[in-house]
């Protein structure tokens, strides 16, 4: 099939009908993770060749891609695209692998692949690669990423990480906001190979603004406890204060009771003998 693929490629290009591949990778480093996605796209003379070898590799060679063979199709990509990483993963920190996990590669082939061959339009698959570090990002002093020479990336770093050397990519810039993002290209290093070392540290800022947090925390718990007992002192104080009203006034309105029955029974008495009499 690749025989065949570039011989149709070649035919297609000697009559004058052009083709194109394209590869986009944008990556978002989180402080104890990444995701890498993919873009990539066939137009012209290579979305056809691209739909044949699916319509021949993993369907019915019938010059019609059906659904199924895009299912199956992009199962089987998932795993080659799984096992092609697992081999040499593309992302190190501090020039180690270690303590880094791949935990799920995710794949969405374009819908356009459904359909004839032969047909002259724009493919766009997705591919995102997710991965997991024990370690946080904060505490690495470089971050290390493989991929094609030659296309475009973009990298988002997570909040407190500054960027202080990149190697490995071309015309490259750099956006500082409340977090960095570097975009440019994968620089060629071999055919097939290309290699990005970013150099960071953790944002002063950022730390500064940590240890101000924590010296917040701390206070709020080392509060005096003689302060927390005379204030509850003082609370208890003022409890005693309306406890001691209310029985005051409860005494009060009971003497004026008793007194005033008093006073009603000694009239009636009165009333009574002055009756009987």
């Amino acid at each position: 099939m690749r025989f065949l693929a570039a011989f149709l490629l070649i035919m297609m290009t000697i009559g004058g009908v052009d083709g194109s591949t394209s590869w986009v990778n944008n990556i978002t480093v989180n402080e104890y993770g990444m995701t890498w996605t993919y873009n990539e796209t066939f137009s012209e003379a290579d979305s056809i060749i691209y739909r044949m070898n699916i319509d021949s590799g993993f369907g019915d060679n019938d010059s019609f891609v059906n659904a199924w063979e895009v299912l199956i199709a992009d199962k089987e990509l998932r795993k080659d695209f799984r096992t092609s990483i697992e081999k040499e993963l593309d992302v190190r920190i501090n020039n180690e692998t270690q303590g880094i996990y791949l935990v799920d590669v995710d794949a969405a082939l374009s819908p356009e692949l459904v359909g004839k061959t032969h047909i002259f339009d724009m493919i766009v698959n997705k591919y995102i690669t997710t991965y997991r570090f024990d370690k946080s990002i904060l505490t690495a002093g470089k971050i290390w990423f493989m991929g094609q020479p030659n296309t475009p990336v973009t990298i988002v770093m997570p909040q407190g990480v500054d960027v202080v050397n990149i190697s490995g990519m071309d015309n490259f810039t750099i956006n500082n906001t409340d977090h960095t993002e570097v975009y440019g290209f994968f620089k060629e290093l071999s055919r097939d190979r290309a290699e990005i070392t970013l150099n960071i540290s953790q944002n002063a800022s950022f730390v500064k603004k940590e240890i101000n947090a924590t010296n917040a925390t701390n206070a709020t718990d080392a509060t005096n406890p003689t302060d927390v007992l005379n204030s509850t002192n003082v609370n208890f104080s003022s409890h005693d204060e309306e406890k001691e009203s209310m029985f005051e006034k409860l005494s009060w309105i009971r003497d004026t009771t008793i007194v005033a029955i008093g006073l009603v029974i000694i009239l009636l008495i009165y009333i009574f003998k002055i009756r009987k009499k």
